[in-house]
């Protein structure tokens, strides 16, 4: 027989001393009580023989035979293992011994005897046998081996000798997989063993009798009960705080694998604790932990965090939604709508932290510069958190995310608060403008960037892209710089200020080398700002600013590229070819803006900012080591501006007006053209907060032309390589599958992986770098695919796309929708961002979510065929055709179909104002003739349409 079986408590305690011994090498073991003299001679007997690994040394009356049998085990100073027993001292009393020095040299080890028992017996024995037996008088170990060895010698039961020997881990199995028809021996047993392994009690088992449910139900209210930061309230819960440390930490280990194992099982299971469970235990969600074991615990929690949202305690809601993403809960990762929620939640609160971090940004400020240099530090980071949350916000926002109303008051209080620091920013800066003026030192003015960051890099004979990207916002250049940072490029990240108005015709124009001695020649015509004359020419379009670059550029013409889709449209053969002909490449890309213009922009931003990557990376495999990025303008994000008006109508443009007077209008600031190094007369009204102009259309989310920060800080990227980068030969390849749809939402599976050649051996580097893959409908641009939600190792989604990790095997879901105003079903192709030859579709059509998409503005009309016949208008269908009124039709088809409507949604799904305005003001006739109820609610952003 072996020392477990004949001497178990023994053992358990010779395993502790190994573990111990391995860890700290020198132990020195105050035993105080002198309870372990026997088993300790039994080890030196075992050293001896080497039948033990650690040499043992015991005090046994005589410090001088002890000092001499250290001397033999050699110096302390190397520190070989050791096993020094000291009976009769505690942690005080050995200081007065000659063995003071070895003690602090080693590790003190002290075991109380009671727990020692109760450790090794614990899921062995029943925990109210086990504390009868420590309780008892004379307690030591020999009388303790000789009592957990009779525990668990064979019983002449065969029922109760084979549960015996189950671990937790089989038993909970054979509970959950068997039938719940048991022979009654078997049940007694399995009770038995409940009770040693998770110490359920007999109390525990009247109240629940079905075996299975009473055991997974204890483990779940153990588990329950010590997540809690407080005491528990039911009755029945209260004994399990006195539980021992194994018992909770065995108990907690099932609770957490029958989540992962049987995720519907445990489901049904937690539900059922939880209806006579909640009424007792709701409570504030401060007082959970982080392991939401009942449903009522993620609820209660989520509402917390909403309410906090609302309340203005960013922090707090941050915290939650951190805990949460990094807990990856059980209620969450289940339900996709709670986990959209979740996903909203936490950008939102770290907008509200952003704010809160950043009060008065310019608080203090005394200079232009400074100024920048403020925005830079602190307000761009709130701007740019509040441009994810909406662009989270119009990916996740729909019906089905729970506690909605409150969800949107919160987001209504939130985006108030945004507006609020914004107006006190613009007004800030206004006031310092007033003070300082409005035109800056050279450094950071936007007229001279050419001169003082293109022209020395095209003089040392660089070969130069230049990248002058409408309305991309210092925000944005942040998370581009980390992109690129990411990948190895030297990254150079500095601020300039916007000429004025900040609209493309004056900001992109100024990049051009187009003043004289510091000053600009601007062309106005009837109040708009047309270009500049620089001598002769003017400089009003893409090509007069590329003209007017090649006259500082000696030798070749620039490579003009008027696009990021020409760039990466352009074959890699073709595009190396014109690149090694020329030195500057001018890269246009009004992306950004157009999608903001349209009323896209936070559907698409991300989009093209990926884009952007993407280009730069094709220009560095075709030769180019040196870019530069930069913008025309800024822009103002935000919804329910206001509109003002102002003078005559057409006098003023959205963020701006030209006056040929001098103004004090309230709330306004003049600028005299000439203060701003113009040659030109006349001067620059603009509002102090960052409302707009009445321009005859109502104020859209996006904007510029004004003097605020976001509108003029405007970023200088500047971004090398030592040398430039060469194409690898690194392939991916793409595989996809469809996978089971969820709740509004369709899915599918997608992972990428390095491809190899035959005989090519694996490039570890290269499957560490994460993929960019587009999702898309082909040959839709009036369809648009949304990524909803992403499970997967390393795995992100953002607008339009997701990333992945390559140096994974396994499948990635994704959840998403596709949005346009058809109804079809189509297909969805996935293609990588670095090379859209490689492509991947699902075996499968999806339908589309009926969302009317703003169309981008048309420059000019095309030309129509003569053979071209004109399009007959649908007949009315659905709600149109029983209420004969085509507009309403489409607002109840909505309505039917997706649950709510917005103001904003109204006026897209009808084309214009008017006509949502014209079919508010009939709503009332048609409530009669629903089969539905319609509420309408006044938020921030206008009337709100809901389905009940």
């Amino acid at each position: 027989m072996t020392a477990a079986s004949t001497a178990p408590v023994s053992a358990f305690l010779e395993q502790r001393l190994l573990a111990e011994l391995q860890a700290k090498k020198i132990v020195i073991w105050l035993d105080a009580d002198g309870a372990y003299t026997v088993f300790v001679d039994e080890l030196r007997r075992r050293a001896e023989a080497r039948q033990f690994s650690t040499p043992v040394l015991a005090f046994r009356g005589s410090f001088l035979e002890l000092m001499l049998a250290l001397r033999q085990e050699g110096s302390t100073i190397d520190k070989p293992p050791l096993l020094l027993h000291l009976p009769g001292f505690n942690t005080e009393s050995i200081r007065k011994t000659p063995a003071l020095e070895m003690y602090e040299c080693g590790a003190a080890f002290q075991q109380n005897l009671a727990t020692l028992v109760r450790e090794a017996a614990n899921g062995r024995l029943p925990l109210p046998d086990i504390e009868a037996f420590v309780t008892a008088p004379d307690l030591s170990l020999e009388k303790a081996d000789a009592w957990l060895a009779r525990a668990g010698s064979a019983s002449l039961d065969t029922h109760a000798e084979w549960v015996s020997r189950l671990e937790a881990p089989e038993f909970v199995n054979h509970l959950t997989g068997t039938s719940s028809e048991r022979p009654d021996g078997a049940i007694r047993a399995l009770q038995a063993r409940a009770e040693a392994l998770f110490g359920t009690d007999a109390a525990w088992f009247r109240k629940m009798p079905e075996l299975t449910e009473a055991v997974v139900a204890w483990l779940l209210c153990v588990e329950f009960v010590h997540d809690l930061r407080r005491p528990p309230r039911a009755p029945d819960l209260m004994r399990l705080q006195s539980l021992p440390p194994p018992t909770v930490k065995r108990c907690q280990a099932e609770a957490a694998r029958l989540r992962q194992m049987l995720p519907e099982q445990y489901r049904t299971w937690a539900l059922g604790v939880e209806v006579w469970l909640k009424d007792k235990e709701q409570t504030d969600p401060k007082d959970l932990g982080r392991i939401d074991t009942f449903q009522f615990e993620a609820l209660s929690i989520y509402q917390g965090a909403v309410a906090a949202l609302a309340s203005g305690d960013y922090r707090q809601a941050l915290h939650w939604a951190q805990a949460h993403e990094a807990s990856q809960g059980f209620w969450v990762q289940h339900e996709p709508p709670r986990r959209w929620a979740w996903a909203l939640v936490g950008e939102a609160a770290s907008l509200g932290v952003a704010l809160l971090e950043a009060p008065r940004p310019l608080s203090g400020v005394t200079s232009l510069e400074e100024a920048v240099q403020r925005y830079v530090e602190s307000a761009a980071a709130v701007d740019r958190a509040h441009r994810e949350f909406e662009q989270r916000f119009a990916a996740l926002y729909g019906p089905l995310l729970p506690e909605l109303t409150a969800l949107d008051q919160a987001f209504e209080k939130l985006r108030f608060a945004h507006s609020d620091w914004s107006d006190r920013l613009a007004r800030d800066f206004a006031q310092l403008c007033r003070q300082t003026g409005s035109l800056p030192p050279p450094e950071i003015q936007q007229r001279t960037l050419f001169d003082q960051v293109i022209a020395p890099l095209l003089g040392r004979g660089e070969r130069v892209a230049l990248f002058v990207l409408d309305a991309l916002r210092f925000e944005m250049a942040l998370e581009l710089q980390e992109e690129f940072k990411a990948s190895g490029v030297n990254v150079e990240l500095r601020a300039r200020l916007a000429e004025l108005p900040t609209v493309t015709s004056v900001g992109m124009n100024a990049l051009a080398p187009v003043g004289r001695e510091g000053r600009l020649f601007p062309v106005i015509k009837e109040g708009r700002f047309e270009g500049f004359r620089t001598g002769e020419a003017l400089v009003a379009r893409p090509d007069d600013r590329v003209k007017a670059m090649a006259t500082r550029s000696e030798g070749r013409a620039p490579l003009h590229l008027r696009s990021i889709a020409e760039l990466l449209e352009t074959p890699a053969p073709r595009l190396k070819s014109q690149v090694s002909r020329t030195q500057l490449i001018i890269v246009h890309g009004q992306e950004l803006d157009e999608a903001g213009e349209s009323g896209l922009g936070v559907r698409v931003f991300q989009d093209v900012l990926r884009d952007v990557i993407s280009a730069r990376h094709h220009l560095e495999l075709a030769g180019v080591s040196h870019f530069v990025l930069t913008a025309d303008h800024g822009f103002l994000l935000g919804r329910g501006r206001k509109a003002h008006s102002f003078g005559a109508r057409g006098q003023a443009q959205r963020r701006y007006a030209y006056s040929d007077t001098d103004r004090m209008d309230p709330g306004h600031f003049t600028l005299p053209l000439s203060t701003l190094g113009y040659e030109a007369k006349g001067f620059l009204v603009f509002r102090e907060d960052t409302a707009e102009y009445d321009v005859g259309r109502p104020p859209g989310s996006f904007t510029h032309g004004g003097n605020s920060l976001q509108e003029r800080v405007i970023p200088v990227l500047q971004l090398s390589r030592t040398r430039a980068s060469r194409e690898t030969g690194l392939r991916f390849t793409l595989q996809c599958e469809t996978a089971p749809g969820g709740p509004g939402v369709h899915r599918l599976r997608v992972r990428a992986s390095p491809a190899r050649e035959p005989g090519q051996a694996p490039l570890a580097f290269a499957s560490s770098q994460p993929v960019d893959v587009l999702m898309r409908v082909p040959q839709r641009a009036d369809v648009r695919v949304v990524p909803k939600d992403i499970i997967g190792p390393g795995a992100s989604a953002h607008a339009g796309s997701v990333r992945l990790d390559a140096a994974t095997h396994d499948w990635t879901e994704v959840s998403f929708v596709l949005e346009g105003a058809v109804d079809e079903r189509l297909p969805v192709e996935l293609v990588l961002a670095s090379d859209a030859n490689v492509k991947a579709s699902p075996p499968a059509f999806y339908s589309v979510s009926y969302v009317a998409l703003p169309q981008p503005a048309v420059t000019r009309a095309p030309a129509t065929s003569a053979s071209e016949a004109p399009v007959s208008p649908k007949p009315l269908g659905g709600w149109g055709a029983r209420l004969g009124d085509e507009d309403a039709g489409k607002v109840f088809d909505h309505l039917e179909r997706f649950g709510s409507l917005n103001e904003a949604e109204l006026i897209q799904l009808l084309g214009n104002a008017r006509r949502a305005r014209s079919f508010a003001a009939r709503f009332d006739a048609f409530r009669d003739k629903l089969t539905f109820e319609v509420q309408v609610t006044m938020t921030a952003d206008g009337k709100r349409y809901e389905r009940l």
